[in-house]
């Protein structure tokens, strides 16, 4: 029976913290937001001892930080921060795209992934602009990325990647604030696609570089212009 309840306080702590982080990255807890013991309890349904388990681990992957008198709250963005992230993600997914083009010119199946990829963005390229089609343009480049993650052939390159997830997918909805980025996006995820479709390192890693330079360009102009984000302007 102790090992049972045991068992439950362990997946109760683990499905409150996947909650949590999961609205943390879509923007429900949003930057400087108060994450008080008592709110979450009365929110999940949860007692304090998981919620307590869940923000510690928020704080260990750096979505939340604990403050004196404040208690947790949802990390501010740092203007310095976001662009440490891309410049380092401007070094890890040229790289990786470039490997996983060299395994898709060998390997038809590698190939293959990305061709249904690019099957998907042009059915959504065609479609009119809605809010589904944005929360299904999202669930794709979450699909692609991790796929990208997958192929490539190096462990240590798929780990670094999929460890920045979290702090990318926080900084998504601000890349998208302008109703045109989104469909540039669509382009620029096409034309990764058919680099890697062909087999190109030289293509695949160039488009992946542009892309993620027009991302952090338009989510600096999201953070600079509205004040409802609490970013700090330094570290």
């Amino acid at each position: 029976m102790a090992t049972s309840g045991a068992s439950g306080k362990i997946n109760k702590a683990e499905s409150i913290y996947r909650l949590l982080k999961s609205e943390i990255e879509d923007g429900t807890f949003v930057p400087g937001q108060s994450m008080g013991e008592l709110m979450l309890v009365e929110r999940t349904g949860a007692s304090r001892t998981p919620i307590r388990e869940a923000l510690r681990r928020l704080a260990a992957d750096g979505l939340v930080d604990f403050t004196p008198r404040l208690g947790a709250t949802v990390a501010r963005i740092s203007l310095q921060s976001a662009r440490e992230l891309f410049d380092f993600r401007m070094i890890l997914e040229p790289a990786a795209m470039r490997l996983v083009a060299q395994r898709a010119a060998q390997e038809a199946g590698v190939r293959d992934v990305f061709v249904k990829f690019d099957e998907r963005l042009a059915q959504l390229r065609a479609e009119e602009p809605s809010e589904d089609r944005t929360r299904r343009f999202y669930a794709f480049t979450e699909e692609f990325d991790r796929a990208v993650a997958a192929v490539t052939p190096n462990a240590y390159l798929n780990r670094s990647i999929l460890e920045l997830r979290p702090h990318t997918v926080r900084l998504r909805r601000l890349a998208h604030t302008a109703p045109s980025r989104m469909e540039v996006s669509l382009i620029e995820h096409q034309l990764m696609c058919h680099a890697l479709m062909d087999g190109d390192p030289d293509a695949a890693a160039a488009t992946c570089r542009e892309h993620l330079a027009q991302t952090i360009g338009t989510i600096f102009d999201a953070l600079l212009a509205d004040n409802r984000v609490a970013i700090d302007l330094g570290a």
